[in-house]
């Protein structure tokens, strides 16, 4: 039995990776009007309630302050499959140091995830930056289905951003490296909702 859930973790983690490379190969998305991109802003532009987008290929954040879909302005939805257009999407690769300000910087190795706790608001948009600091490649994900859309995949020494909006219902969610193995060895972490 426990061979086979291995098997299914192994097969889900290779979909979901696929899923982000075809998605960060493809690049040509159409921005809706009133989004403003990362090449209209700068490189150092933040996720805000205007429409600016914190890094190339990143889901923008309408003036509303939410993080809506690039082609159709639609708020993304936090429980469709990861890299699918309705999900939150990651930025391409960036350098660390072009990470947005006000994100949350987050580094995963094999020594675990750091910070393993943060807190947010609920219902505002919530930007990560997360860097694989070892020369493995690692997979942020949550446990919560509710929140099974966001997913981040990172190459060796790689950094990319994601944004989306907090749950609206106050607890604890919690986050892990999706690659088979790495969460056993301390690769998790809690995100709080207030």
């Amino acid at each position: 039995m426990n061979g086979n859930k291995l098997a299914w973790w192994i097969v889900g983690g290779a979909i979901v990776g696929i899923v982000i490379i075809y998605l960060a190969i493809s690049g040509a998305i159409k921005i809706p009007s009133g989004v403003r991109t990362a090449e209209e802003t700068g490189p150092l532009a933040t996720a805000t309630s205007q429409g600016i987008v914190a890094a190339p290929g990143l889901s923008p954040v309408s003036k509303e302050g939410q993080v809506v879909n690039k082609n159709t302005g639609a708020p993304v939805k936090l429980d469709v499959t990861p890299g699918s257009p309705d999900a939150p999407q990651q930025s391409d690769p960036i350098a660390l140091r072009d990470a947005p300000t006000n994100s949350i910087k987050i580094s995963m190795s094999a020594e675990g995830i750091a910070p393993s706790t943060f807190r947010v608001k609920r219902g505002e948009v919530v930007t990560l930056t997360l860097t694989a600091t070892d020369n493995q490649t690692h997979v942020f994900a949550f446990e919560d289905s509710s929140l099974s859309a966001v997913a981040v995949g990172l190459a060796p020494g790689e950094t990319r951003v994601t944004a989306f909006n907090a749950p609206s219902a106050r607890g604890e969610y919690q986050f892990y490296c999706n690659v088979p193995g790495h969460a056993t060895r301390g690769e998790t972490g809690t995100m709080i909702v207030e």
